[in-house]
């Protein structure tokens, strides 16, 4: 078994870069065409991962700016997405928490997110994806380090 040089590895990283670079300038219209903008999304997406949160917390956790989030936040709270409630820890600080229509939303965009991914890459092979994905994960698991 022959190991990979740093020479490889750097060009490797740089296709991983551009292929990001490449995702971001597309990511949006594609989050707009599910009925989604991007920072909402990806908020409603950690909301119903991690369950319910801050502003505060949900911005740190994502590390992004807390403005981005209450921007998107105030949004999806708008549009009936996500709600406010109180919270047993804070007086002033309420959680967020993603509404029923939040979830059927989310989960329609993420269908859509879903029939447009697969029709852009449907020459790819399952086993070549599979590979991506263990060699990415092992990357950020490295890194992480």
């Amino acid at each position: 078994m022959k190991y990979a040089d740093g020479e490889l590895l750097h060009r490797m990283l740089q296709e991983l870069l551009g292929a990001w670079k490449a995702v971001e300038a597309v990511e949006d219209s594609v989050h707009r065409a599910s009925g989604l903008t991007t920072a909402q999304s990806k908020n409603i997406s950690h909301l119903l991962d991690r369950g319910p949160m801050t502003i505060s917390d949900l911005a740190f956790d994502r590390r992004v700016s807390r403005q981005s989030v209450q921007v998107a936040v105030s949004g999806l709270i708008e549009d009936g997405f996500v709600c406010v409630a109180e919270n047993p820890r804070h007086k002033r600080a309420k959680l967020l928490h993603v509404t029923a229509l939040g979830r059927e939303r989310f989960g329609e965009a993420r269908k859509a997110e879903h029939r447009i991914i697969r029709e852009v890459f449907s020459d790819l092979i399952v086993e070549d994806v599979e590979t991506t994905i263990r060699i990415l994960h092992v990357i950020k698991e490295k890194l992480a380090k």
